[in-house]
């Protein structure tokens, strides 16, 4: 799929164009491939997962160095990290187990909570309970952690490869990376339901909330992107670094999003501040009238004639030509429904044909 900024109608598909972006920037270079999963954030040491350890960095040092915390978990161990106090958690994927290790202790030492999992690949709390996303086995489970040998209970089975969970007050949100989709459920429904937030994307991995702002990754594209969660109608999906090599993990500190490189071996970060300036200037410039249209639409506020392309809801374009601002576009010919018009300079609104 190529590089495009995504619009995207909740439910129904997703579509992308340029847009200007903030740059990467390394902060960790030279680890552990096929083991960089996951990232949590304890005082100043963020702590990373890699091929068969965890270790840690001082993000606070111009330079940091990696130094292990805990070793010896066996290769592919961990894909997710998750703190409740000052313990970690570790869903071991390969070990069907999650573990968990006391970062107060001087030798810190990983023992097992629960085994007999279906292939643990990120886990996140809602209170004392640890929801679990079994990725080979499709589901999401749960666990009460208070309990001396807790067993782990089916939440809602039928995912299509759950790899990262986040909640959103009773929500949860999961990318189905097999589905190339995220979709939520209601945790306190008696038999929860998935529904799809965005769908049409490649291999979703990282989700992180911050706000209201619902940031996921796709790892075969190597971009981050993001929603606001409170647009319930067409939330517009809004593209936030690219060239990544394949992003993983992700972790927000103050206003920098860390981002797990996971097939460049690397920890990088982008500047937050500087993506909104960004953001807010690429604002749609442009306005098109009337819209809704059954015969022409006018483009206002285009300071070049520009190419144009019409696509459907599906992605299929159906229209392409050039423009100036004042000038009219015939689409007397489409169908009743919903568009999306495009511009080659990135911007793009929903056209409606009745």
């Amino acid at each position: 799929m190529k590089k495009i900024y995504i619009i995207s109608i909740l439910l129904l598909t997703t579509f992308y164009s340029n847009n200007a972006l903030s740059q990467a920037t390394d902060v960790v270079t030279g680890l552990s491939n096929q083991g960089f999963n996951a990232m949590v954030l304890y005082g100043n040491d963020l702590y990373l997962s890699e091929l068969d350890k965890v270790s840690k960095i001082d993000i606070t040092t111009t330079n940091p160095t990696v130094t292990d915390v805990v070793t010896g978990l066996g290769s592919g161990c961990c894909w997710g990290l998750t703190l409740n106090g000052t313990d970690l958690y570790i869903a071991h994927v390969y070990g069907n187990k999650i573990l968990k290790v006391d970062l107060t202790a001087t030798n810190p030492t990983a023992t097992d909570v629960i085994t007999g999992l279906n292939g643990p690949a990120t886990m996140a709390f809602k209170g004392n309970d640890l929801y679990i996303a079994e990725y080979s086995g499709n589901k999401i489970s749960k666990i009460d952690i208070t309990d001396a040998n807790p067993t782990a209970t089916d939440v809602i089975t039928g995912l299509s490869g759950p790899s990262t969970l986040v909640f959103n007050g009773d929500d949860l949100y999961i990318t189905e990376s097999s589905g190339n989709k995220i979709s939520k459920i209601d945790v306190t429904a008696t038999n929860p339901i998935a529904m799809d937030v965005i769908a049409d994307l490649n291999e979703p991995d990282a989700l992180l909330l911050d706000g209201n702002d619902l940031y996921f990754s796709e790892y075969e594209e190597g971009r981050v992107s993001k929603i606001d969660l409170t647009i319930t109608d067409d939330p517009a999906v809004t593209e936030v670094v690219t060239g990544l090599g394949g992003p993983s993990a992700l972790l927000i500190n103050q206003n920098d999003l860390f981002i797990a490189e996971q097939e460049a071996n690397k920890l990088s970060k982008i500047d937050l501040t500087t993506l909104s300036i960004n953001d807010v200037s690429k604002v749609n410039s442009f306005k098109i009238s009337p819209n809704p249209a059954s015969e022409f639409v006018e483009i206002f506020g285009l300071t070049q004639k520009e190419n144009y392309s019409i696509y459907n809801i599906i992605g299929s374009r159906i229209i392409r030509g050039n423009v100036s601002s004042d000038e009219k576009i015939n689409i007397g010919n489409l169908n009743n429904g919903i568009y999306f018009l495009k511009f080659d300079k990135g911007n793009a609104i929903k056209l409606i044909k009745e």
